[in-house]
């Protein structure tokens, strides 16, 4: 018990650095850091340290002083992204909606490894899938998962896609080294397509929705029912929804591309060969879109 409290009270020192330096309005130096902390120079001296390796803070050599560093400027942007990516996507989501009448949705990655539907906007035909919001799907076999796990860090990737993976339907894809070949298809093509994968009788597609690090952020879906999921009908959405996608990262900070150049532009993910282990197309096939 006295090494967690003691453990809680150095994260508790950390944080009193950070919060310190981002309120300043200056670089400050160790000793700075001490008097106005009431801390002993050699805590704040490690402390420090550790900030400065993992660019949290940054050392300016010939003054010895400190500013907060862009590993800061970083978390902060992405949660400005995440609090501000459904108001930037809601009214692209309607024009979206509007071009295709069917089921359109927005998905991110939660921290447990679900996808969760943050919003959505269903079909005005008949025959619909029913897409509930807050409901979490497993991200590998769902499209809109898919069109994330691509543009996501590879040490993220391996821990959702680590232990044995459950088949919902024939189409299911559960071998690792097949989806990580679905996932270099994703990021060449810059979509993901369902094929039935999580409930047979449901389609669609997904693009990636990307910041200015070019991390996907969330996903744009589109979601229809098997049986209108035609060759045709799955090109024209996927081209509707990655130009969608592609308007909302726009505003989010991500530089533009075309989607021929997404691959040599993603970050370290994942997966290296494209193709392998797929019955047809290299293309990203899921649920949910």
């Amino acid at each position: 018990m006295a090494n967690r409290h003691k453990t809680v009270k150095s994260l508790e020192r950390g944080l009193d650095i950070l919060e310190t330096l981002s309120t300043a309005g200056r670089a400050l130096g160790i000793t700075d850091l001490s008097r106005r902390l009431g801390l002993a120079k050699g805590s704040v001296a490690r402390l420090v340290a550790t900030f400065v390796q993992r660019n949290y803070l940054s050392r300016n050599r010939e003054t010895a002083k400190y500013r907060i560093g862009m590993r800061i400027w970083e978390l902060g942007q992405g949660a400005v992204a995440a609090l501000d990516v459904r108001n930037v996507a809601h009214p692209v989501m309607e024009q979206l909606h509007a071009a295709t009448q069917e089921t359109v949705h927005l998905t991110v990655l939660t921290e447990e490894g679900s996808m969760v539907f943050l919003d959505k906007l269903d079909s005005t035909k008949a025959i619909r899938p029913n897409v509930q919001l807050g409901a979490r799907l497993p991200p590998y076999c769902v499209a809109n998962g898919k069109a994330v796990l691509a543009f996501r860090p590879e040490a993220e990737v391996e821990t959702v896609l680590r232990g044995k993976l459950r088949r919902f339907t024939s189409t299911t894809v559960t071998r690792k080294r097949d989806l990580l070949a679905v996932l270099d298809s994703v990021r060449r093509l810059g979509y993901a397509v369902n094929n039935g994968e999580f409930r047979a009788d449901v389609s669609g597609v997904a693009a990636p929705i990307r910041d200015h690090t070019g991390l996907a952020v969330a996903a744009l879906g589109i979601s229809v029912p098997t049986i209108r999921m035609t060759p045709e009908h799955t090109d024209e959405l996927a081209r509707l929804a990655v130009k969608a996608a592609q308007e909302i990262s726009l505003a989010l900070g991500q530089r533009c591309e075309s989607p021929g150049t997404m691959e040599s532009a993603k970050p370290r993910v994942a997966g290296r060969t494209a193709g392998r282990g797929q019955g047809g197309p290299a293309v990203a096939r899921s649920v949910g879109g």
